[in-house]
């Protein structure tokens, strides 16, 4: 594997794990219309015919990813959250949109054990089992077949 392709698996990799993250305070927002948004950006971040499949698309993609779970963990959401994803290539995030990256996401960085992990994960993965990126790539059309029908159809 060359370096390129390390670091696209690392913003993979990362990306998935802000997946992971974000599902609990997706499913936990009072409002349909929340997590119906929620939902669009997730597809949208989703498709990297969308967000762009070379490094720079990977890191925009990411830094999106982390600002909606920053905002999803702070319970509100701000900024190109606050409504439908525009049609088209995702767009680079705004510079100012940076500030939110200066506060703490709740103690919790991007290398974390299996214990810090949701019990839903956790049960996925079962003990010792090494399989985190088959079961996050085997399972992304399922995520989102399944947050589709649930927020975006109800």
């Amino acid at each position: 594997m060359n370096k390129q392709e390390e670091t696209w698996e690392k913003l993979d990799s990362e990306f998935d794990h802000h997946l992971v993250d974000m599902k609990p305070y997706v499913l936990k927002l009072p409002h349909k219309t929340e997590r119906q948004l929620c939902a669009l950006w997730i597809k949208k971040l989703c498709d990297p015919g969308v967000s762009g499949s070379g490094l720079m698309g990977r890191k925009n993609r990411n830094m999106y990813a982390r600002l909606l779970l920053h905002m999803l963990r702070r319970g509100v959401l701000e900024g190109p959250f606050s409504h439908k994803p525009e049609s088209g290539s995702l767009k680079t995030l705004p510079t100012y949109m940076s500030i939110y990256f200066d506060e703490p996401l709740c103690g919790q960085g991007l290398e974390q054990s299996t214990a810090g992990l949701p019990d839903w994960v956790t049960g996925e993965l079962g003990q010792g089992d090494d399989s985190w990126d088959s079961l996050v790539y085997s399972g992304i059309d399922h995520l989102l077949t399944l947050w589709a029908k649930v927020f975006i159809l109800e």
